[in-house]
């Protein structure tokens, strides 16, 4: 008996000891998310989105007058957009105001100063994905969890920027879209 228990003390000394010097010490692998990921940008590709580099700011200076005429569209993602994800992505639970450019030269930097509301004190705005398939362009502010176990938020709402580089778009018209959960505010925006 003695022994057995001499034997199980000298593992779990050697077996931490192993841990503690090769342990990696980057994240884990998540191998499912990573599938997730790969799987949504696979569909998202051969439904003809393109994905746009976007800057996003908080807190956003006050919004100045816009321009463009604002209206409300359905919820969420939308059809064509939402087959492509494998999840559904973690979007705010509204977004109350909006104020953007109806115009802007091809080639400058396009910014949207927005209002949003999350759904769970827990989460904050992570980033805003933009995505582009022919004449439609769809903006959507993700959320993710605040560090640690018990923080929160200080106010449900708050103001953000965004600004993405419209290098890539050719001249004519869009449709924009910023969505939520609830409905999603659209305007018009000409790229000239």
């Amino acid at each position: 008996m003695k022994w057995i228990v001499v034997s199980i003390v000298a593992f779990i000394v050697l077996y931490t000891v192993v841990n503690v010097v090769y342990r990696k010490p980057a994240p884990p692998h998540r191998p499912y998310e990573e599938l997730v990921k790969r799987t949504t940008a696979a569909r998202l590709q051969a439904g003809g989105w393109y994905q746009l580099a976007a800057d996003t700011r908080r807190p956003a200076d006050p919004p100045a007058g816009g321009g463009a005429t604002l209206g409300r569209g359905a919820r969420g993602l939308g059809p064509g957009l939402a087959e492509c994800y494998v999840e559904p992505p973690a979007l705010f639970a509204t977004i109350d105001h909006a104020t953007a450019p109806a115009m802007v030269a091809r080639g400058e930097t396009y910014t949207v100063r927005f209002t949003g509301s999350v759904p769970d004190q827990q989460l904050q705005l992570g980033d805003v994905v933009v995505h582009q398939h022919g004449g439609e362009i769809v903006l959507l502010p993700l959320t993710e969890h605040l560090p640690g176990h018990h923080l929160l938020s200080r106010w449900p709402d708050a103001q953000y920027a965004l600004s993405f580089p419209t290098a890539t778009l050719a001249p004519g018209r869009y449709q924009v879209r910023l969505v939520a959960r609830g409905p999603a505010l659209t305007w018009e925006l000409e790229v000239k």
